[in-house]
């Protein structure tokens, strides 16, 4: 099997969901809620199965300001670090580049 323990992931978290609306709101978007009803939010399950390839460690969660207290609290096991917030959303690639 490969190690994958050098690779880095980026998780874009930072939308504000809103074509799931009413069910996603800005305040509280769609990567944070329980959408297939299995006790686990979106951001929780992608962790999840990228867990077995590559250090939470190696994971990067780049998000809107007002969501970093929710990321921490899905996922409490993330390094502090490793979550960025972008200064405002805008769109895909500002969030890369960022």
């Amino acid at each position: 099997m490969h190690n994958y323990n050098d690779i880095q992931i980026i998780i874009m978290a930072g939308g504000v969901g809103s074509r799931f609306w009413p069910m996603s709101t800005p305040d509280y978007p769609k990567q944070f809620i329980d959408v297939m009803g299995v006790g686990r939010s979106l951001i929780q399950l992608t962790v999840d199965r990228l867990k077995p390839i590559c250090p939470v460690e190696n994971m990067w969660i780049v998000t809107n300001e007002k969501y970093i207290r929710i990321v921490k609290e899905q996922i409490p096991d993330m390094p502090v670090d490793n979550i960025l917030s972008e200064p405002e959303a805008r769109n895909t690639a500002p969030c890369i580049a960022y």
